[in-house]
């Protein structure tokens, strides 16, 4: 298995991505939830994007309507449609740390770097999240 190698973060980013996981988050280190996220590109339009959790690095405890939010970068000015799709993954923790960011998307090009900013339930669940996926969601609007 190959590690990721990572994207570029140097510079101002080129989105945020903000994620709510689905109902029934809980404190299984090995379980799947779903994601529902918005991503807003700097320039262009916002993508939907529809995605699945595979592993969490630290136990979140029962949280309901978990928010997480990452600055996007990647190697593109303007984000073409389904940019963020793929499976994102954390380097090694050993040369990371925790709370590190997530590389993936098509060629390992994007860097998902969590966002610090506090939210209604004190912090930022992303920073726990050290596996998922993210597909493109279909057309026709917001996602509910």
């Amino acid at each position: 298995m190959h590690e990721p190698a990572a994207a570029q973060t140097s510079g101002p980013p080129t989105g945020r991505l903000s994620c709510t996981v689905g109902a029934g988050f809980a404190a299984i280190a090995k379980s799947q939830k779903p994601l529902d996220c918005r991503f807003r590109p700097r320039r262009g339009p916002v993508q939907y994007y529809t995605g699945i959790v595979r592993q969490y690095g630290v136990d979140l405890g029962s949280i309901r309507g978990t928010r997480m939010a990452w600055h996007v970068y990647g190697p593109y000015a303007r984000a073409p449609l389904g940019a963020l799709s793929g499976s994102y993954t954390a380097p090694a923790p050993a040369a990371t740390g925790a709370g590190s960011a997530l590389v993936g998307g098509e060629g390992n090009k994007v860097t998902l770097q969590p966002r610090v900013a506090q939210t209604v339930r004190g912090f930022n669940a992303a920073v726990g999240v050290t596996q998922f996926e993210l597909t493109l969601a279909g057309s026709g609007g917001r996602r509910r």
